[in-house]
Parts: C-alpha cells; structure tokens; sequence
C-alpha cells in the first residue's frame, strides 16, 4: 500500500495529465458499473442478451448477464488504474499512457455494447 501511495505521488509531481485521465477512465467505469444495476428489472427474470452471432444476435437470457458488465467494469476501473500508476514508476509515462488508452477503448466498446443490449430490450 506504500508503494501504491508513492506511484500516485509520483504521478502528481510528474504527469498530473496522466492523473485526469486515470480519473476520466475510473468515471467511464463507475458508468459501466452502475448502468446494468440500475437497469436491472426483478420482475423480469430474463432479459435480452446479445451474444456473437451472425444473424440478429440477440435472445432472451438470465437477468445475471448485465452483472457479468459489473464485474468487467470493477476490473477495468480499479485494477487498470491501479496497473496503470504502477507502469507509471516501472516502465515510463508512454507505456502508462498506452495502456490507459487501451483501457479507456475496452471501457467504451463494452459501454456500447451494454447500450445496444439495453435498447433492444
């Protein structure tokens, strides 16, 4: 946890730039946590699910599905920031930058994709 706390410092002293946008990508991921929470419905025990299909792709499936954007969403936000300040003090600010970046994509694909599923429904 020390060590946690001085890769953060480091960020401050050196790339506050890099700091807004681990923030940016934290709120990108709290959206994505609490989206399919707050659409979640009780009284429908199946919901619309999409999955990779050619054809429509779309079918009716367990209300656990919209979780599973949940779990991807905690594991995306903390753990890829959390990588992210240690890349920072390990490795340089362009490889944290790069892999931020890729992270900020992963975070909007799977926002879209959660919005599609949610509109069909």
């Amino acid at each position: 946890m020390k060590e946690l706390a001085e890769d953060y410092k480091a960020i401050w002293k050196k790339d506050r730039g890099l700091l807004w946008w681990m923030a940016v990508n934290f709120l990108l991921n709290l959206w994505l946590f609490l989206t399919p929470i707050v659409n979640l419905n009780s009284s429908r025990p199946k919901i619309w699910a999409r999955y990779s299909d050619i054809s429509n792709g779309y079918e009716q499936s367990d209300w656990w599905y919209l979780i599973s954007f949940s779990i991807i969403a905690v594991a995306l936000g903390v753990g890829h920031t959390l990588l992210c300040a240690r890349l920072f003090t390990k490795r340089g600010k362009d490889i944290a930058r790069l892999f931020l970046g890729v992270s900020m994509v992963i975070t909007i694909i799977a926002l879209r994709f959660l919005m599609s599923i949610l509109g069909e429904g």
